[in-house]
């Protein structure tokens, strides 16, 4: 027994000492990343001094773009002195590129007006030289930009015009990073499935290049896509794929990255240790790197992760921690999240004067950059805390300005312009197919003409056989270009009815989420009245009802589906005479690939009850457990197309 002993404190020993040195080492190694970074910088501020001209230009390029993730404005100042000396020099191209980097600093720091004047003004130099990858480049800044606005229509317009350029150079890397970030975009307006569409498509194109930094980037946002999905299963493999390709970058950037969005998923199963021992991992990497950017991120996430648990108190102290990280760093939409993050907690605790202060901050920080969803997010916020105390004339004023944020008119436009402009693109795709088509025909015809001519050398009689060649080849172009007018008249006629369709179900879904705010409130008020006023509230909560059951909607929905999708409702009564007039309209809200959220905003219904709906439907349908909805009502609406 005392040799036991002896041995069992001899292992303590060394685990202790072990424990010491690891602890020594991590230290060290934090300390010479620090002076390693910080011995960059001083190089290039040096080398800055001693250059002149072109070459101070790119010097401060670099600099700019090794400070920023610590001092955003520092990276501002060395940007635009380096516009003043291309300028003076008169160095054009240089000059774009100069205006494009001092564009793309702007917009990390919410400074949009000017950065798109300086964004737009190298779009603007590019186009005159000719060079196309700087000036998709350009377009992708512009993107991010409108992006950053939450004018997402303007951003995919931009987005689209930087992939057609790159599609030009074949740049494929290029192409990948702009299919990311149109991916990424999609993810943004609750698209997952176009989302994941262009992801899928990025991770193609990266894994072709084995650009392993690109992979771990586009697998990690998809990733985060069935993650919000609650596709648990898929989320890990994609952060799997992530993770193996950071081990053979070098840094520990996209690591830590791929650790924290690991977390994520770990937060939606509500396994939060494992969360904050992935976050806690991914904050020491970020220390070691003394990167401000990663390590506001980390301890944002490590709130999240505590306000899972209900600890309010730790949650914010982590985004206490956090917010000054981020200010310095000049992070403008992630300072708005955590005032918002924060004002979220002091109302659940109950700490109602310092949760209004809070959310007026994120509000007024919001609205003056234009991030009008975190603007919504204050506001019914507010309105919230209001109602809480008692103040029910404030309440209902902000209850005014939330509604006027969600004009339903102006989401339609940003529908339509998005819609048109994925057509602009299809189209332009489809052009230049045709031209490619049309340059090939005319090489055929030019080495036909001269195998006519050269006959026509040996034999008179080729003449003739020219002639009729020629007349037939232009009665087969006639017959060609008939064709071709009435296939593009059909496909316009379909892209109409489909443009059509799609609108109407923005409607639906844009009136009944209205319809279910308005009768939230109703309920809301009509808590602290009573007597007559009571009574005009419950009357108005019943029109409100009403309204959602309304047939005339549906039956103007029926028309356009049935316009589109012709005897689609007729092949599925036709084989499920069963079906009630609500699996109906159930089975043609599934066939347009919709989410459970717009289901339930269309249909009057509460999300957990469409999944009830989509239950019972696959009961009467006699479908296999592992079979698609969705897949089968299109299997539906192809043999009705068949008997037709």
């Amino acid at each position: 027994m005392c040799y036991d002993r002896s041995y069992l404190a001899s292992g303590n020993i060394w685990r202790i000492t072990a424990a010491f040195f690891i602890t020594i080492f991590l230290t060290l190694l934090s300390v010479v990343l620090h002076a390693q970074i910080r011995t960059n910088i001083d190089s290039l501020s040096l080398l800055a001094q001693q250059s002149t001209g072109e070459q101070r230009v790119q010097v401060l390029h670099a600099l700019s773009e090794q400070i920023r993730r610590s001092s955003i404005d520092s990276a501002i100042t060395y940007a635009r002195e380096s516009v003043e000396i291309s300028d003076r020099i008169e160095n054009e191209p240089l000059k774009a590129q100069s205006l494009n980097n001092l564009g793309w600093l702007l917009t990390d720091a919410g400074k949009y007006p000017e950065a798109l004047k300086h964004l737009l003004q190298a779009k603007r130099i590019f186009e005159q030289i000719g060079d196309l990858q700087k000036e998709a480049l350009v377009l992708q800044n512009l993107g991010k930009l409108y992006r950053s606005q939450s004018d997402y229509s303007r951003a995919l317009e931009y987005y689209f015009g930087a992939l057609n350029l790159q599609e030009q150079l074949n740049n494929k890397e290029r192409i990948a990073n702009i299919l990311l970030s149109i991916g990424s975009l999609y993810k943004l307006m609750d698209q997952p499935g176009e989302s994941i569409e262009f992801y899928r498509r990025a991770l193609t194109l990266s894994e072709q290049t084995r650009n392993m930094s690109d992979i771990a980037i586009i697998a990690t946002d998809l990733g985060s896509v069935y993650s919000a999905m609650d596709s648990s299963r898929s989320a890990i493999e994609a952060y799997k794929k992530a993770l193996t390709a950071s081990e053979q970058l070098p840094g520990a950037h996209a690591k830590a990255t791929i650790l924290m969005n690991l977390s994520s998923v770990y937060n939606d199963n509500n396994s939060y240790q494992h969360a904050l021992k992935v976050n806690s991992k991914a904050l020491a990497l970020a220390r070691e790197m003394s990167d401000k950017m990663l390590e506001s991120w980390a301890l944002e996430n490590i709130a999240i992760t505590y306000r899972g648990l209900g600890d309010y108190t730790k949650a914010n102290n982590y985004l206490l921690r956090a917010l000054p990280l981020v200010k310095e760093v000049g992070w403008q939409e992630n300072v708005i999240k955590n005032l918002n993050r924060l004002a979220r907690n002091y109302f659940d605790m109950g700490e109602l004067e310092k949760s209004i202060d809070t959310g007026e901050q994120a509000f007024e920080a919001a609205t003056k950059a234009r991030f009008y969803g975190e603007a919504r997010e204050a506001l019914r916020l507010l309105s919230e805390a209001y109602q809480q105390t008692g103040n029910y004339e404030k309440a209902i004023s902000i209850q005014q300005n939330l509604i006027a944020l969600k004009d339903s008119s102006f989401n339609r436009e940003k529908s339509r312009q998005i819609a048109q402009m994925q057509t602009r693109y299809e189209t332009k795709q489809k052009e230049q197919e045709i031209a490619l088509l049309q340059k090939e025909q005319e090489k055929a015809e030019l080495v036909r003409n001269v195998f006519i001519a050269g006959l026509l050398l040996i034999f008179m009689i080729g003449f003739l056989i020219y002639n009729r060649q020629r007349l037939k080849i232009k009665k087969n172009r006639t017959d060609l270009e008939n064709t071709r007018l009435k296939e593009q008249q059909l496909k316009q006629d379909l892209a109409f009815k489909n443009k059509q369709l799609t609108t109407h179900s923005l409607n639906l879904v844009q009136k009944n989420e209205v319809m279910k705010e308005l009768k939230e409130n109703i309920n809301q008020m009509r808590q602290g009245t009573n007597g007559e006023v009571q009574k005009k509230l419950g009357k108005l909560e019943h029109l409100v009802d009403y309204s959602f059951n309304l047939d005339e909607d549906w039956e103007e929905f029926k028309l356009y589906f049935e316009e589109v999708h012709t005897g689609f409702f007729e092949s599925l009564k036709r084989q499920y005479p069963d079906l009630t007039s609500n699996e109906l309209r159930l089975s043609a809200l599934v066939k347009l690939n919709l989410t459970s959220k717009e289901i339930a905003t269309i249909m009057g219904i509460a999300p957990d009850s469409v999944k009830t709906a989509r239950y019972r439907l696959r009961k009467k349908l006699d479908m296999e457990t592992e079979e698609n909805l969705t897949d089968f009502m299109m299997d539906v609406e192809k043999k009705a197309s068949d008997r037709t």
